[in-house]
């Protein structure tokens, strides 16, 4: 049963891929880091409602490389909790803070996670939900 340590170090970690990612301080061999996290049948619904499937998160992630300046990007992983647990998988809630050049914006997130030994972190992403938080 994924603990709540394990899935915020792995919530932590993979942001951390993000901002290495967006900044241009990852190399493209760093990207398998990002893909081998996502299970093949991960999906996630955007903050804006629209639903997108592994191969199109991975590849907006892929194309936002070295998009911000570093420095100028950097995302805070706050309140994480895990809501619910059964076998190998933890549903999780946390908020995501981005710091950009435009500004800073909020989402609730809510993750659903599976122990994985041959994932990164040692759990993989089954499903994503993000909503925007109102400032």
């Amino acid at each position: 049963m994924p603990t709540s340590d394990a899935c915020r170090a792995e919530i932590e970690r993979l942001h951390d891929c993000f901002v290495a990612w967006f900044t241009g301080h990852a190399t493209d061999d760093e990207f398998g880091a990002v893909a081998d996290a996502l299970h093949p049948a991960f999906e996630m619904v955007t903050p804006d409602g629209a639903r997108r499937d592994r191969a199109a998160v991975l590849d907006s992630i892929r194309g936002g490389h070295g998009r911000t300046d570093p420095g100028s990007f950097d995302i805070d992983i706050r309140n994480v909790e895990v809501v619910h647990t059964v076998d190998d998988r933890a549903t999780v809630r946390y908020e995501e803070w981005q710091e950009t050049p435009d500004g800073t914006t909020g989402r609730v997130s809510t993750a659903l996670l599976r122990e994985a030994a041959d994932a990164p972190g040692g759990l993989v992403w089954l499903d994503l939900h993000e909503t925007w938080i109102e400032r």
